[in-house]
């Protein structure tokens, strides 16, 4: 989707890699035959659904959303999703609510790590949010003044994000797709968000892989994740200890818990994980912290004092490296350094 007159990035067919021309209702590849349709203002470009409901289940949820957003503001959208969605818990479905509400607060704070002040705004344009849910970065990036394009393989995700965008007036471009399979050339981005992204992966290497190749040469990425080895509860399930119980155990304390299992398709990552997955996608410059997260004011006081605490800790180095290991959510920082592409092509 192009929201409000953004020029559309061009695309590529995500099975075969060539070009695609856009026609009344879908974008079309000539090389391979498929065609990907254009629903609820947004390119569909999915070689397959993610892995919570089949694609037709999934397209008309986001449909149904489509037409509710357009009576209705971005919070009673969300509200709306979570009401309709009957397999997360009504206290779960709070606490995710609220999350996806304060989102573009997050993005900010993850937009500054990700551009920092000293770098050109012309240089990391334009920006990719890969697995951007609700649109939280995106609109951060927007309101920046960033080219961004947010990407997610949930379709109702990215009708909420477009709520959300016509909301605040500003503008940027949605598509569905896989970020293993994305319909977009090479070197295309100069910096990748990965925000909450790579536990809810099938494949982690292989979207490592992806990113690295969608990246511009001394591009940037930032990859954040909850830490499945918290001495917190976890950020996900909102329980303590999941992380360190074999899958079996695990599933069943969850759905006690819970009344359902919430982390059924997660994969638990520590943040060495996540560092092993880039560098064997081929990143370098790579650095581990605690997530940096924004304040809190004006919320409860054991909240606020939660994070108060958390942000005095990360801002020490000693305690910052303690947090990595052991805090609830973390950050991943790395750089493509060498067009590995390019130079497999040279020496062929």
């Amino acid at each position: 989707m192009s929201v409000a007159g953004l020029k559309t990035l061009p695309y590529v067919c995500p099975a075969c890699r060539a070009p695609v021309a856009r026609e009344s209702v879908a974008y079309c590849c000539a090389a391979c035959g498929r065609s990907y349709p254009i629903l609820c203002g947004i390119a569909d470009f999915r070689l397959a659904p993610d892995r919570y409901l089949s694609l037709g289940a999934e397209r008309a949820k986001a449909a149904y959303l489509h037409r509710y957003a357009k009576d209705h503001s971005f919070a009673q959208t969300v509200g709306e999703y979570y009401r309709i969605t009957d397999d997360v818990p009504p206290g779960m479905a709070r606490r995710y609510a609220g999350y996806v509400l304060s989102g573009e607060a997050r993005g900010e704070t993850m937009l500054h790590r990700l551009v920092p002040a000293a770098v050109s705004l012309q240089v990391v344009q334009p920006l990719l949010d890969a697995g951007c849910g609700a649109g939280g970065l995106v609109v951060a990036a927007a309101r920046a003044g960033h080219r961004v394009c947010g990407l997610d393989i949930a379709l109702r995700w990215l009708v909420i994000a477009a709520k959300r965008l016509e909301e605040e007036g500003l503008t940027a471009d949605l598509v569905c797709a896989d970020i293993a399979h994305p319909p977009f050339g090479d070197a295309t981005f100069g910096a990748v968000a990965a925000v909450d992204l790579f536990e809810h992966l099938p494949d982690g290497f292989a979207s490592a892989a992806s990113i690295q190749r969608l990246l511009r040469t001394g591009g940037r990425v930032l990859a954040t994740g909850a830490n499945r080895h918290t001495l917190a509860s976890h950020p996900v399930a909102g329980l303590w200890g999941v992380g360190f119980l074999p899958a079996a155990m695990r599933t069943r304390y969850v759905i006690l818990r819970r009344g359902s299992d919430t982390l059924r398709h997660m994969t638990l990552l520590s943040p060495g994980a996540l560092q092993g997955l880039f560098a064997r996608a081929g990143f370098d410059r790579m650095r581990l912290d605690a997530m940096a997260v924004p304040s809190v004011r004006g919320r409860p006081g054991l909240r606020r004092l939660a994070v108060t605490c958390y942000r005095c800790m990360r801002s020490t180095p000693i305690l910052n490296r303690l947090l990595l290991r052991i805090g609830p959510v973390f950050e991943l920082t790395a750089h493509k350094l060498v067009d590995q592409i390019s130079d497999q092509r040279n020496a062929m």
